[in-house]
Parts: structure tokens; C-alpha cells; sequence
């Protein structure tokens, strides 16, 4: 498989995105949800971690239809051009130089003008065909006599004649002779050509143009000079209607750029203090629906809009259009939750409006398109579906996952994520969340790691003890801040963990357990290691540690304060062929210089 190409999701694979069931093993969803249209086959193995998994599972999705490349399919190579004395054409083009017809003779006693120059012309070389015969003259009309035109209605002539100009004076020139004799000046005496005026009216095609054009004309000043602040209370009328709650509107007025629109600005909704709110709203109908009871827009574009979760379910239980109003198209652009005194990241989309006009989902995706959520009203709440690909925490820590997966439920008051896959760190991470701000905010939840990279996850969460190998946990989540802003800052993880074949960095237990002095640095390899631990915004405990390295075992536990000297105390055992060591190891220093000073017991 090239590493280049690049496959782009068919409707079979849409479809399949939507309907779980039609991909049961994971790791076809997986690279599915991965496919953008954009990322290459390496790029998608990079991300997925196992580039034989990610081509195999590529080949199955393209041979099931889910999945197809993408190819150049048109060529704008410039034709060569053509070869010197190559058949270009049908018809060759010749130039020749003739001479004007003579003049007429030169009265006598003049002096001959000098004759003009040549001038160059162009023929055209015809193919010779076989003569045909002259076609037969149709027979002459009889003669009649000739009728005047027909006049016209007193009100068309008054048009006509409103458009009627008069032509300047002619200058002097010569008339024709006759047949083959070129030209001659008008004899002395004759009516001369300057004295000739000629009177112009426009013909019918020049009437019909400028007949369109005050039609086209109307209709835009209508637009530009229509008194839109006088409808205002209709507009609320309507809007409230839609909303199912009164609607505030501050000015209105009409554009004509991408395309002719009406134009709605500083939109609230909701009693005071208002749970929605719209920068701009811009509206374009269907004009013809203007002018009857119901008002058809063809496409209606949100922006800037803010919405308090407290608002959630009244928006849920909104009508998306009124009976005298018919939305075809709802786009958002910069939609934001706001909760509490904090703001979430905003978001663009679309609403899917069903036959009567109610929004039947709301799909949304982030500034870098990273992460897509679709929204069902289901009551007062929304069911949420949550995928994205190389998505990362708009909070701290920082996380970022090569792709996550979330469903759940979102309530004026909570948020419920009841299930959460997702890859980060070559790892798994699966669990369940509950986040809930009325009455305060409040978190819980449980998270299970497998096979997690302990060193990448370590540097991401800013830990300045750090360790090499495979993590897996279960962990426990609360936390109980002040607001939504602070919630890193009150996070509390209680557990259990376990690492294989690793190394703890910075802490070297056989060189301590030998030296009389304090050590620094160093490594410490170990096939197993288990432990609990307890975080909270104070600090990390690890307690029940066990570790197992061939001839090495140690056991204790470790105080890893945020702002302060390391606590604790290890006991190592070192075993030999001739005898065992045991020592108890006291833990100080900082968390990037740790130091270990040999106790009692030898």
C-alpha cells in the first residue's frame, strides 16, 4: 500500500460512523474515524501506532466500501505544440498586395494625383469543388402598390417620440456613380449632404432593454430604502415564536454581499438576565415569501453566539420554525457554552432541520475540526456523541489523544459521559464522567489506563519525578472547585497502579544500598512495580510500593509534595550468592534531584 495515498470516507462510511453496530471491531471504527479526506496512509499509521494493523484494516475498510482513494482524475497537461511545416489547418491564409481601382480620368490642364499606395489585403485560398449550376430566381412579385406604416397607439408614439434625437449635420462627401465607376462629387446646384438632418428613434429591442433594466433597478432601491426598523416587532413576534420565549432585537437592516440578505444585530433571548445570545444573524428568504403570510428562508446563519447551560433545556424544547415561518438551512458560527463564569471553547456547525421544521440534531466541530460533537434534543437535554482525531484538552493539563470516542448526556445542569474510549500516550484510557455545576461545580468519575507510556504521560501532566515503562491503572476522579476555571487546581486521583519492565529515573537503589553516603541520580531497572497513589493539590503519595529486579526487592513509600523536600523511606533487600542486604533507604531532596541516605539495619 503506497504511503501517500490518501482515502476519504464514502456514504457507506458515513452511514457506518453513525450506526455503531455496522463495525464491531474496534480498530476498524478506529481508523475509520481516523480517515479525513487529508491524512496519508503514514500519517494515519503514525497516529494509530501499528502501521501493518493500520494497512490491513485500510485494505478491509476499502474492500467493504466504507473507504476510497483518491486519484487525480483530469490531465491539464498544455498540448505540445506543433512541429515545424505540420498540418495545422484546413484552409491556408495568403496575403497579396492589389492596387485600388484607377481613378477617372483627369480634367484637362491638371496635374495627375499621386497614386496611392498598395494595400495589403487578405485571401483565402477555398478548396476548388465541382461547379453547381445557378439556382433558379423565384419569380418577381407582382407589383402593388406601397402601404404606409401602419401608426401606432397616441401613447406609444409619446414614448417613442420621448427617445427621438436629431443626428448633427452630415459633412459633404461624395455619392456613388454608377455601377464599377467608383465615386464622384455632388454636381453644383444639387441638394447637398450637409443640409440633410435625420431623425432617430430608438427600435424596439433598445425599448425592451431599458425596460429590464427599471425593472431590475426597482426591486433594489426597494431593498436599500425599505423602512426594515418598522418590522421590527413583527421580526421579535416571529423569532419568539421559533424560540418558544421572548426574543430582543437590536437594529435590522438589509446587505447585498456574498448574496442579497437581511441582517439582525445584538439578538438576546430569554427574560433578563438573557440565556442566549446572537451577534449577527443574517437571513436570506425567498423574496416572492415576502409578500405573503409565510416567510420562506432559504438559508438563516448564526454568529457569535452564547449560550448558558442554564438555557440548555429550554433550547431543547424549542420550535425551529413558527407556523408563519419556514428555515430550510441553520448554520452556527462561533458557538460557545458558557458555564458558570467560564466560557468553552467555541464551535461552527449546522442544525438538521426535520420535515416540520424542529432541529432533529445539532452537528458541531471545533476551530481545527479535531473534534466533532452531534447534539440530540431528548427532553430538556441533549444526547451527545463526542469523536475526535489528534484532539487535545482546552484545559490543564494538557492531554491530547490520537483519537477519543464519547457518549453521554447534557443537561442544563450536568454533564453525564457515561462512555469514554479513547488512545493517548500508545496507551488505552476507558471510563465514565459526571460533571455537574448547579449549587457549585463537582466532578467524579472513574478512568482505567492499559499499557499507558508512563514517561510521555508523566512529562504531560509537568511531573518532575519521572519513570520509564507500561502504566496501568484504575483511578478514582473528584473534585470540588470554586468554579469551572479551576478545576486542575482542586483534582483529586486515588488508585491503584502497576508498571512491568521499566525504570525509575533518578533514584539508584543498588548503588544506595552499598554506599555509606547519600546518593544522587542514577537508575533503578525493575521487571515489576506496584503501588497505590493519592493526588490532590497538595501533592502525590505513593504508598504499598513493591519492586522486584532480579536480586533486588524494596517496599515503602513516597511523599512527592508540590513545593517542598521528598519524604519517605525505602527498605531494599539485595541478595547474593554469599549473603542479603537489607537496608532502609530515607528519600530527600527535590523532585529533580532526589537523594538517598542510607539508615540503620546493614
Amino acid at each position: 500500500m503506497e504511503k501517500n495515498a490518501v482515502y476519504v470516507k464514502t456514504r457507506e462510511g458515513e452511514e457506518a460512523m453513525r450506526q455503531r453496530t455496522r463495525l464491531v471491531q474496534r480498530n476498524l471504527r478506529s481508523i475509520l474515524i481516523m480517515v479525513d479526506g487529508r491524512a496519508t496512509v503514514a500519517d494515519l499509521s503514525e497516529r494509530f501506532g501499528d502501521p501493518n494493523a493500520t494497512e490491513a484494516a485500510l485494505a478491509e475498510l476499502e474492500a467493504g466500501g466504507f473507504i476510497t482513494a483518491l486519484r487525480d482524475q483530469l490531465d491539464f497537461t498544455r498540448p505540445a505544440a506543433a512541429a515545424p511545416g505540420e498540418y495545422v489547418g484546413d484552409v491556408p491564409v495568403l496575403t497579396s498586395k492589389i492596387a485600388p481601382p484607377p481613378a477617372p480620368d483627369a480634367a484637362p490642364g491638371t496635374t495627375p494625383a499621386a497614386s496611392p499606395p498598395l494595400i495589403e489585403t487578405i485571401e483565402l485560398t477555398v478548396p476548388e469543388y465541382e461547379s453547381l449550376p445557378p439556382p433558379l430566381a423565384p419569380p418577381a412579385p407582382p407589383s402593388q402598390p406601397a402601404l404606409p406604416p401602419a401608426a401606432g397607439p397616441p401613447w406609444l408614439e409619446r414614448i417613442k417620440g420621448c427617445f427621438a434625437r436629431t443626428e448633427k449635420p452630415v459633412a459633404p462627401a461624395t455619392r456613388p456613380s454608377a455601377p464599377g465607376e467608383g465615386f464622384e462629387e455632388e454636381p453644383p446646384g444639387a441638394p447637398g449632404l450637409a443640409a440633410i438632418t435625420r431623425t432617430v428613434r430608438p427600435g424596439w429591442p433598445m425599448l425592451l432593454l431599458l425596460c429590464v433594466a427599471g425593472l431590475a433597478v426597482l426591486p433594489l432601491l426597494t431593498l436599500l430604502l425599505y423602512p426594515y426598523d418598522r418590522q421590527l416587532p413583527d421580526i421579535e413576534r416571529s423569532v419568539s415564536a421559533m424560540l418558544g420565549e421572548p426574543v430582543r432585537i437590536g437594529s435590522v437592516d438589509f446587505a447585498f454581499l456574498p448574496q442579497p440578505h437581511i441582517v439582525l444585530h445584538n439578538v438576546t433571548a430569554g427574560r433578563e438576565p438573557s440565556h442566549l445570545s446572537i451577534g449577527t444573524v443574517q437571513a436570506t428568504p425567498e423574496f416572492s415569501s415576502l409578500l405573503g403570510e409565510k416567510k420562506v428562508f432559504r438559508q438563516v446563519v448564526l454568529k457569535n453566539i452564547a449560550v448558558k447551560a442554564a438555557g440548555l433545556g429550554r433550547l431543547a424544547r424549542a420550535v425551529a420554525s413558527a407556523p408563519e415561518v419556514e428555515v430550510r438551512q441553520l448554520s452556527l458560527v462561533g458557538l460557545s457554552l458558557s458555564v458558570g463564569e467560564t466560557a468553552l471553547p467555541s464551535h461552527d456547525g449546522e442544525a438538521i432541520l426535520g420535515a416540520r421544521g424542529a432541529v432533529e440534531a445539532i452537528e458541531l466541530r471545533n476551530a481545527d475540526g479535531t473534534l466533532k460533537l452531534r447534539l440530540e434534543p431528548k427532553g430538556e437535554a441533549y444526547r451527545i456523541a463526542a469523536t475526535g482525531n489528534a484532539w487535545q484538552t482546552p484545559f490543564k493539563p494538557v492531554l491530547k489523544f490520537q483519537w477519543i470516542e464519547a457518549q453521554g448526556e447534557l443537561r442544563p445542569d450536568r454533564l453525564e459521559l457515561e462512555k469514554i474510549d479513547a488512545r493517548a500516550f500508545d496507551g488505552l484510557l476507558a471510563g465514565k464522567v459526571n460533571f455537574g455545576w448547579t449549587g457549585g461545580a463537582a466532578l467524579a468519575g472513574e478512568v482505567e489506563l492499559k499499557r499507558i507510556n508512563a514517561e510521555k504521560l508523566l512529562a504531560a501532566l509537568g511531573a518532575d519525578l519521572s519513570a520509564r515503562g507500561d502504566l496501568s491503572a484504575r483511578l478514582t476522579l473528584t473534585a470540588t472547585p470554586d468554579g469551572v476555571g479551576k478545576l486542575s487546581d482542586a483534582l483529586r486521583v486515588a488508585g491503584t497502579f502497576e508498571m512491568g519492565r521499566g525504570s525509575v529515573l533518578g533514584l539508584d537503589l543498588v548503588e544506595a544500598a552499598r554506599s555509606s553516603a547519600p546518593t544522587r541520580g542514577g537508575e533503578t531497572k525493575f521487571e515489576q512495580l506496584t503501588g497505590q497513589v493519592e493526588c490532590d493539590p497538595e501533592g502525590c503519595r505513593l504508598g504499598s510500593l513493591q519492586l522486584a529486579s532480579g536480586l533486588l526487592t524494596a517496599g515503602g513509600s513516597l511523599g512527592v509534595p508540590r513545593a517542598g523536600p521528598l519524604s519517605g523511606t525505602l527498605n531494599a533487600v539485595l541478595k547474593s550468592s554469599a549473603a542479603t542486604m537489607r537496608v532502609a533507604l530515607a528519600v530527600g531532596g527535590s523532585a529533580k534531584d532526589p537523594v538517598l541516605s542510607p539508615g540503620r539495619g546493614r
